[in-house]
């Protein structure tokens, strides 16, 4: 390599609890002799917890829009209003003119909000003016991916795009055409993603699309012989919503309760379902057996898949078409050899081989969740023959250094080789 590749990663909220994935791949870049300046939007709240190394070398140096600085946010849109008119309007016009979902009255309008993404691209422009970089690359199809374009037009800089299942592409996505078809090159994490992003984009993409699973460092999750001390422990981690499908975790786990099986389920994570979770233990009177833990730290997450029988996360589609496609918990779950439930929608077939290296069942259905949790729980052996091939499968596919080296070579074949 004469010279080192020159990054400017945008993200949305950074660094994140939930998005470790990023890290790593960051981490690794930077390794192998990146030049990778990372700029976010916003910082993470304080009050959830982040990892140690989160909160070492992976925050300093970070360019962050907000708070935002009034003076340079004012400058900035003189600075390219004045000096690069139409580059500022032509943009502006043709993401304010483009088709957007409908938005609720009592809500900023889509329409709106692409306006102050627009102004914080500018925003974002104006403090890279004077950085010398090859390309800019986007996590999410959301807000970051709308502020590279407005930093790609106005630097005239190549963007790529990482992007992930979520809410930006299917629920109600703000200009993700335009997005998509304006990036250089796109990385998604499941191939349900590449076949669900070209049936609406109404396009082959294959020549600018490309699916590469998310990786992880086996190194970093290193299970230990499991000791029984009584009651088994279920667990699941993940954001309190919808999508992840506790309501039914928990259901299942009253089914389980009446058939009298004795075991503890330990819920690890944040979210707006607290309340309502909260309330549907209480009413089924579980209050001894499930257990809301809120957000924990890395460590403390990887300390409780030591300490579990099983892990399970009963994803669905929830109510506004949102889903997972691969969770990362569920593949950190299978590294550290733990046999996992979970269910046949989205990319998680793509992980779980049902009845290989890991038990699948149909999403919202407590039943079929319950039955599979009591198999695991009544076999040690099938357990322990899933947990084996879940981690061997994690080391055969997710292996960190062998996909992001992929990732790197897809996106800058000039500079990295697969």
């Amino acid at each position: 390599m004469e010279k080192p590749l020159r990054l400017v990663y945008i993200i949305g909220t950074y660094p994140l609890l939930t998005m470790t994935y990023v890290d790593r791949e960051i981490r690794l870049l930077r390794q192998w002799g990146v030049d990778l300046q990372v700029l976010a939007v916003r910082r993470q709240d304080a009050s959830i917890p982040i990892s140690a190394d989160q909160r070492g070398a992976l925050q300093e140096g970070i360019i962050y829009l907000l708070p935002v600085d009034w003076v340079g946010f004012v400058i900035s849109q003189f600075y390219f209003a004045v000096l690069r008119p139409q580059r500022y309007f032509k943009t502006l016009i043709y993401l304010l003119t483009r088709p957007h979902p409908r938005g609720e009255a009592r809500y900023l309008t889509p329409r709106f909000m692409t306006f102050l993404h627009f102004i914080e691209g500018v925003y974002a422009a104006y403090l890279l003016r004077g950085r010398q970089f090859e390309e800019l690359h986007a996590h999410t199809a959301d807000r970051a991916a709308t502020i590279a374009l407005v930093v790609g037009r106005l630097l005239d800089k190549p963007y790529s795009l990482s992007i992930h299942a979520g809410h930006d592409i299917f629920v109600n996505p703000v200009l993700l055409a335009e997005k998509i078809m304006g990036a250089r090159h796109i990385v998604t994490c499941t191939a349900y993603n590449k076949t669900y992003l070209e049936n609406i984009i109404g396009q082959d993409l294959s020549h600018k699309m490309s699916h590469i699973h998310h990786g992880l460092d086996l190194t970093e999750y290193q299970p230990q012989p499991s000791v029984s001390n009584g009651r088994p422990k279920i667990l699941s981690v993940g954001r309190l919503s919808e999508k992840k499908g506790l309501v039914h975790l928990i259901r299942a786990c009253r089914i389980l309760k009446n058939q009298e099986y004795d075991f503890t389920c330990h819920i690890v994570g944040e979210g707006p379902q607290r309340p309502e979770l909260r309330d549907l233990i209480r009413q089924l009177s579980l209050e001894d057996t499930v257990i809301l833990h809120g957000a924990l730290p890395y460590e403390e997450v990887i300390e409780n898949y030591r300490q579990a029988t099983l892990f399970v996360l009963p994803c669905i589609k929830s109510k506004d078409g949102d889903m997972d496609g691969i969770p990362n918990v569920l593949a950190e779950a299978m590294a550290m050899q733990l046999p996992v439930v979970s269910t046949d929608i989205s990319g998680i077939p793509e992980l779980v081989d049902n009845q290989v290296n890991g038990l699948l069942v149909r999403s919202g259905d407590d039943d079929a969740l319950a039955t599979a949790m009591a198999r695991l729980l009544d076999d040690p052996a099938l357990r322990e023959k899933l947990a084996q091939n879940g981690r061997q499968s994690i080391g055969d596919t997710f292996d960190i250094n062998r996909n992001v080296r992929k990732f790197a070579a897809t996106l800058w074949p000039d500079w990295f080789r697969n």
